[in-house]
């Protein structure tokens, strides 16, 4: 059975913070063996912004079906961590499981403290279609995967369709730590998402929406009170690609914190962010997007500007430095 992961529409998602723990590489075509995303410090010279040097660099490699095999996070020059994926395939697993109790048999990557609490775990699931995700410390045993430098451990559990259904992230000795089920509707359209803590409770829901007439998905967060935190409406052209993209937070008392409205070309890249604040009506600023591009036409450059905003005008916030991010992109 394959394996699907879930994405909502990936044009209409701005880039997800290099080092955060996805399990898939970043969709870009043609397929891509390394991403190297460097965040720049600028520097001002003769009232002009230069792009400096990098202060916050994420490098991940690439497997050739997009999976993650490897990610690092560099501040400056220094190297913060160094993580190593290993995927296991359902029949992996259940080889491992079924013969979990003999030694000689075994090469696992669990530590004795934990290999009870595995083979508990593999008699209960069995039966079920799952596969696994190790994530060790590639810095403290950089040609290692054992038990000593592994981090956490993720089984997933698919539908008939190859859907996942559910996760299940453990520590290195299998203690739970989030338990993560989705639900579907009509032809696996992602309806739900919700994370639980160790002992069942609930940490955050995510609930999706999708209107036929407007041609718009919504995706609703709530805390684990059920109150709403944020919100995010996109917007869909005729051909399917994001045109806008409405970013809402909520305080404790779901009133909103801030809006935002990015306004997305046809590639999917942000052009424009117009930003609201509080119940202001009218936005307090606005960012403007300029890229450089590769012979694929995937952007290696990309400067964020900020703008005031005074009724109808914009005029540059010339005190505040631009966002500058550089990518090196290699392609298989």
């Amino acid at each position: 059975m394959k394996t699907v992961f879930i994405f909502l529409s990936l044009v209409c998602l701005a880039f997800p913070p290099a080092g955060a723990q996805e399990l898939k590489c970043e969709d870009i075509k043609p397929k891509i063996k390394s991403l190297k995303v460097m965040t720049m410090r600028p520097v001002k010279r003769n009232k002009v912004w230069l792009e400096g040097n990098p202060g916050s660099v994420f490098q991940t490699s690439c497997a050739a079906d997009g999976l993650k095999t490897e990610e690092a996070e560099y501040r400056q020059k220094t190297l913060v961590s160094k993580k190593r994926f290993i995927h296991k395939t359902m029949e992996e697993i259940k080889a491992m499981c079924r013969n979990i109790k003999s030694e000689k048999k075994v090469n696992s990557s669990f530590g004795e403290d934990s290999r009870s609490e595995l083979e508990i775990y593999c008699r209960e699931k069995l039966k079920k279609d799952f596969d696994a995700v190790m994530v060790y410390d590639a810095v403290a045993a950089p040609n290692a995967s054992g038990a000593l430098n592994l981090i956490r451990q993720t089984f997933r559990f698919f539908n008939s369709k190859g859907f996942p259904v559910e996760e299940h992230q453990f520590d290195l000795y299998m203690g739970l730590e989030v338990k993560i089920t989705y639900k579907y509707r009509g032809k696996n359209d992602l309806a739900e998402k919700t994370d639980y803590g160790p002992d069942g409770d609930l940490l955050e829901q995510e609930v999706y929406s999708f209107n036929k007439a407007a041609n718009t998905r919504t995706v609703s967060v709530f805390n684990e009170h059920g109150q709403p935190t944020k919100k995010t409406v996109y917007e869909y052209r005729k051909d399917g690609t994001c045109s806008k993209e409405i970013r809402t937070t909520y305080d404790s008392g779901e009133q909103m914190l801030s809006k935002s409205e990015i306004y997305r070309d046809e590639k999917g890249a942000p052009r424009k962010e117009v930003v609201y604040e509080g119940s202001f009506e009218n936005p307090v600023y606005e960012y403007r997007y300029a890229y450089k591009s590769d012979k694929n036409g995937n952007w290696i450059e990309e400067w964020k500007t900020k703008f005031l905003a005074y009724g109808n005008k914009r005029l540059k916030d010339k005190s505040a430095a631009p966002r500058i991010i550089k990518r090196e992109i290699t392609y298989y």
